[in-house]
């Protein structure tokens, strides 16, 4: 079931409508069933696995709890080790075995041993494997901790914490929730504030704009064509159509997001911001506190806080090092191939040099610069690199993505062969994207203060632009993938 389908539009005002008409005792149960059953759309099969890791971190939270009363915490780190790594199995199995396979079965054929090549998973991914299990291997982890390090005591209900790990707004393509932010409002199933009705139904109007209207048709007229076939174009077709997958992949995953917390405010729930104009950052470091900030907080807090963080002992190539781990780590969430390695990477090598530039300056990312022209040549090599390294994300392998950079560089030059409509839009989000983070909340004030009347006005004017613009095709979020 894809958000910008009639299908969802359909469900959600069911759900939202049975949650508050049903008495108070019953509401969990309606998030509950709605999860299950929305996540049950795609495939049952892919139920299982959901329920199987709710299943492990629920009695592995509850384990690592009890072993805490009866010996210190720093004794639990075997157990800690089993019950993280049964959450994991899955993603390894349906993501990542295919690839090491394939690794192993190359080298061992170069060292010419005459070994059976090793089976193989192909089976198809489980929609939102990475997020779930995230935020799963997140709460185990906080679970195990000491009270006095901050661990938190495990959630005794099986059908809250299953809602909690099955919320389906944010199910399937983030933000990733961590307990403290979601499972105390499933306590206190909090009641409807009065602004809350108009911020979520401009956040979801917003989101169906920016998927439908940007993102998809930015895809079809201006992306797609490029890569599936880079021979027929110019290198400065090649460069708008990297400019052109750099808005798409943005306007597509914010999309997803501002769907998810207007949804989930609907039913009174707050989800955490997952962006924050991520192109105007004037540094790669500066980029990941805007990017997908949930999963960057995430890696920070449980990768490299762990590692010893910027504190750690034994000289500054271990603060390094602990970067270029998070950072990879990042790449090879989305993905198992070597593309998605070499971009964490980079992206690491880029990180690490920002760091190595404020021991200098002193300069934070986001701290204001001296002057205009410090600002532009800073987001100019900032940006670039961006929209260079999304060769990466998109290409299929690693040959072909350097075929594509290198295509880059063909001398022919011939006016880009894209349509107006494309061209419209592709301009009109890199517009929006620029303006002041201010205006967008000016934009929501005002549409909250409005009567219910003008909400029906807003809403039907996106739906009418959407059948109207878009391509008629209801292509799945690209984040669905990873």
């Amino acid at each position: 079931m894809l958000f910008h389908t009639l299908d969802y539009l359909l469900f959600l005002p069911l759900c939202v409508a049975l949650y508050w008409l049903l008495p108070r005792r019953y509401r969990m149960w309606v998030l509950g069933l709605s999860s299950v059953f929305f996540y049950g759309s795609w495939s049952g099969s892919y139920l299982l696995v959901l329920a199987g890791v709710t299943v492990i971190a629920w009695l592995g939270g509850l384990w690592l709890a009890g072993r805490q009363s009866v010996e210190p915490a720093a004794r639990h780190l075997p157990e800690r080790v089993l019950v993280l790594g049964a959450l994991l199995f899955p993603l390894l199995f349906f993501k990542y075995w295919d690839w090491i396979a394939e690794n192993i079965d190359w080298v061992t054929q170069r060292l010419v041993f005459d070994l059976p090549t090793l089976p193989r998973v192909d089976m198809p991914l489980p929609v939102g494997i990475s997020f779930f299990t995230f935020q799963a291997l997140a709460y185990v982890i906080d679970t195990a901790r000491a009270p006095e390090r901050g661990g938190l005591p495990p959630e005794r209900d099986l059908g809250r914490f299953g809602t909690f790990l099955a919320f389906f707004p944010q199910l399937v393509a983030g933000p990733i929730v961590r307990r403290q932010e979601l499972l105390p409002q499933l306590v206190s199933l909090p009641l409807l504030q009065q602004d809350q009705v108009g911020a979520g139904l401009f956040r979801i109007a917003r989101g169906m704009a920016k998927k439908v209207l940007i993102a998809d048709i930015v895809r079809v007229g201006m992306v797609d064509p490029v890569f599936s076939d880079p021979g027929r174009f110019t290198g400065p077709e090649i460069l708008v159509a990297l400019y052109a997958y750099t808005l798409q992949i943005y306007y597509d995953f914010s999309a997803y997001t501002d769907i998810a917390i207007g949804s989930a405010r609907l039913f009174g729930i707050e989800l955490p911001e997952n962006f924050r104009r991520p192109y105007q950052a004037t540094c790669v470091a500066g980029f990941w506190r805007r990017w997908h900030i949930t999963l960057s907080n995430w890696v920070r807090d449980y990768v490299y806080y762990p590692l010893g963080g910027s504190r750690v002992r034994g000289g500054q190539w271990k603060v390094y090092r602990n970067v270029m781990a998070t950072l990879v780590i990042i790449g090879i969430w989305h993905g198992a191939s070597w593309n998605f390695v070499v971009y964490g990477t980079l992206h690491g090598l880029a990180v690490a040099y920002c760091r190595l530039r404020r021991k200098q300056t002193g300069r934070r990312p986001d701290d204001p610069l001296p002057s205009a022209w410090s600002w532009l040549w800073r987001w100019f090599f900032t940006f670039h690199f961006v929209v260079l390294a999304r060769i990466l994300f998109r290409a299929e392998d690693l040959s072909s993505s350097w075929a594509l950079f290198t295509e880059l560089f063909d001398p022919t030059f011939l006016m880009p062969r894209y349509s107006m409509l494309a061209w419209g839009m592709f301009g009109l989000g890199y517009l929006i994207h620029f303006t002041p983070m201010r205006w967008s909340q000016q934009a929501e004030a005002w549409f909250k203060a409005r009567h219910p009347a003008v909400w029906a006005l807003v809403a039907a004017a996106v739906g009418a632009g959407c059948l109207s613009l878009g391509g008629g095709e209801q292509l799945a979020f690209i984040y669905y993938q990873f």
